[in-house]
């Protein structure tokens, strides 16, 4: 599942390979092969022959742009998978089968989409649409340094609920996943069952600073867990063995997720 690194990351690559290159074909099929001739609702026709001039991500959100400023919105994250392709198309089996967007450009590359439900991840934006689903987004938590804290401080004082859960509301960051809000509240030596209301002002100032440093680290680690510092709990995932104090790391249930801790480290 990929969450907020990986993502930024896939938006690096994407920048560095289909950026100025022109778009040949968009076709979605659906989870038995079969193409859809209005597939998520858009048309091949916005698409074909124009160039992506431009790509942005915002949370778990990718812009693509193309000419005349007509700009693909996908909602990536969860069980969607994005692959950038050469070569032959590779069929997939029974069992993977699933609802498919693929663009191919300039002839040889392919950016496919994979996913459930595919067509309300999808949406069309022009200069005149409506993009009320990105103003109920809170920052970006890549982006939240300097004045973007003092957003992210305002938001936490008006919440009640256990900080893992917070850290999983897009309303308040979008995108960071399970993995790294782990992360985040391990480096931050809190409990992930705390609530909001029960930080001191030290404990809430860690907190919020912990949350684009740890994002930040992982991107230049390119989120592969073994060039992640030993001093991230992520790397100790399969071990099971927290490495500040090397006890036996725990999960506990927190808004009926599992979140895994140190509580010696965390207590």
């Amino acid at each position: 599942m990929a969450e907020l690194p990986e993502l930024e990351l896939l938006k690096q690559k994407l920048r560095r390979n289909i950026l100025n290159k022109r778009v040949n074909v968009m076709q979605v099929h659906n989870a038995k092969g079969e193409l859809l001739t209005d597939g998520a609702g858009i048309e091949e026709a916005a698409f074909k022959g124009k160039p992506i001039t431009d790509l942005h991500r915002y949370g778990q959100y990718l812009f693509l742009e193309l000419a005349r400023k007509d700009i693909l919105a996908m909602q990536l994250g969860g069980e969607l998978t994005v692959d950038l392709e050469r070569g032959p198309a590779q069929a997939e089996s029974e069992e993977e089968a699933r609802a498919v967007l693929e663009i191919q450009i300039n002839g040889h590359q392919r950016l496919r989409l994979h996913g459930t439900q595919l067509g309300n991840r999808l949406r069309m934006l022009d200069e005149n649409s409506d993009v009320d689903f990105l103003t109920k987004l809170g920052p970006d938590p890549l982006m939240v340094h300097g004045e973007g804290l003092a957003v992210l401080r305002e938001a936490l004082s008006r919440r009640r609920s256990a900080l893992r859960n917070i850290l999983l509301d897009d309303a308040f960051a979008p995108g960071i996943g399970a993995v790294w809000a782990d992360e985040i509240l391990y480096q931050a030596r809190l409990r992930p069952d705390r609530t909001a209301p029960s930080l001191t002002d030290e404990e809430r100032d860690r907190f919020l600073e912990q949350i684009p440093k740890v994002l930040d680290r992982a991107v230049r680690c390119q989120a592969k867990t073994n060039l992640l510092p030993k001093t991230f709990l992520t790397r100790h995932r399969e071990d099971n063995q927290c490495p500040g104090c090397g006890a036996a790391l725990e999960t506990l249930s927190v808004g009926g997720k599992n979140a895994l801790f140190c509580p010696a480290c965390q207590g």
